[in-house]
C-alpha cells in the first residue's frame, strides 16, 4: 500500500495510534477492509473520503481497534478493586452513604466494567452504593455492549460460578442481569476529547488497561496526565502488566 504512513499519521491524529504497535500490516487490512466495504478502488480517494467524513473515520478506527477480551480477564485486579471499597465504604471512619465511582476505559465490549461491578455485589457493595463510568472510541462495541449479551467466548478458565449468579442462559447467549446492567453507565468517545468527562467527579478507581502500549511516548504521558485529573487523590489506577513497567520506567 503506496499511502500507509498517510494513514497511520491520520490515525495517530485522530486517537493517538502509535501504528508501530500493530504494525503496517493491521492498519492497510483495516483500510483494504473499509475500501471494499465503500465500493473504492483508489487509496487516495479513500483518504479524502475518510478525511471529509467523520462516520467513515469512525468505521476505519473500528476496523482497526479489534477487541479481545473476556469477564475476569484480570481477576486478582477486581479482588483487590473490591477489597478496598469495603474498607473505603464500610471501615472506620467511612463516610455514610459514600457512592463508589469507578472509571473503565477503553471497556471494549462491556466485559471489565461488568466483571468490576460484579466484584463489587459479590463482595457485599450494595448496588447503590457504586456507578461505573465505562468510555470506548468504538460506538459498535458500546452498543454491543449496553445489550449485555454475550456468548462463551467471553467466559474462559474453569472459575465460572458468577455466570450462574449474574446470568440467565437463553438460546441466543448469556444475558447479563438487570442488577449488574443498571450499574454500569456506557459512553463512546476519545480519552482526549476535552468535554468528554469535563463534569465528571473524580474516581475511586480507574482502569485502563491495554491502551497506553497503543501510544508513543508523548501521547503516553499525555494520557496519564489525563487520568490523573479524573483520579481522586486517594484514588488507585490500574493498568496492564506492560503498562505498569512502562509508567515505571518512564517515572510516570
Amino acid at each position: 500500500m503506496m499511502l500507509v504512513d498517510e494513514f497511520s499519521g491520520l490515525l495517530k491524529r485522530k486517537m493517538g495510534l502509535d501504528s508501530r504497535s500493530i504494525g503496517a500490516a493491521a492498519v492497510e487490512r483495516a483500510v483494504r477492509h473499509r475500501m471494499g466495504a465503500t465500493g473504492v478502488d483508489d487509496e487516495r480517494d479513500y483518504l479524502m473520503r475518510v478525511q471529509a467524513s467523520p462516520a467513515e473515520m469512525q468505521l476505519l478506527i473500528e476496523s482497526v481497534v479489534v477487541p479481545e477480551t473476556w469477564f475476569f480477564r484480570y481477576p486478582e485486579s477486581q479482588q483487590a478493586m473490591a477489597q478496598l471499597a469495603c474498607e473505603r465504604l464500610f471501615g472506620a471512619g467511612a463516610a455514610d452513604e459514600r457512592v463508589l465511582r469507578v472509571l473503565s476505559l477503553p471497556c471494549s465490549s462491556g466485559e471489565e466494567p461488568y466483571s468490576i461491578a460484579m466484584a463489587l455485589l459479590d463482595a457485599g457493595v450494595p448496588a447503590s452504593r457504586f456507578l461505573i463510568d465505562a468510555l470506548d472510541i468504538s460506538e459498535r462495541v458500546v452498543e454491543f455492549a449496553r445489550r449485555g449479551l454475550y456468548g462463551r467466548n467471553s467466559f474462559r478458565g474453569d472459575a465460572l460460578d458468577y455466570r450462574d449468579r449474574h446470568f440467565i442462559e437463553t438460546g441466543d447467549g448469556h444475558q447479563l442481569s438487570q442488577q449488574v446492567m443498571e450499574r454500569v453507565r456506557f459512553q463512546s468517545g476519545n480519552l482526549f476529547d476535552a468535554g468528554l468527562l469535563a463534569h465528571a467527579p473524580a474516581y475511586d478507581f480507574v482502569f485502563c488497561r491495554n491502551l497506553l502500549i497503543y501510544f508513543d511516548q508523548a501521547t503516553q504521558e499525555r494520557a496519564v496526565q489525563v487520568l490523573r485529573r479524573h483520579t481522586r487523590d486517594d484514588g488507585v489506577l490500574f493498568v496492564g502488566p506492560a503498562e505498569t513497567s512502562l509508567l515505571t520506567a518512564r517515572r510516570l
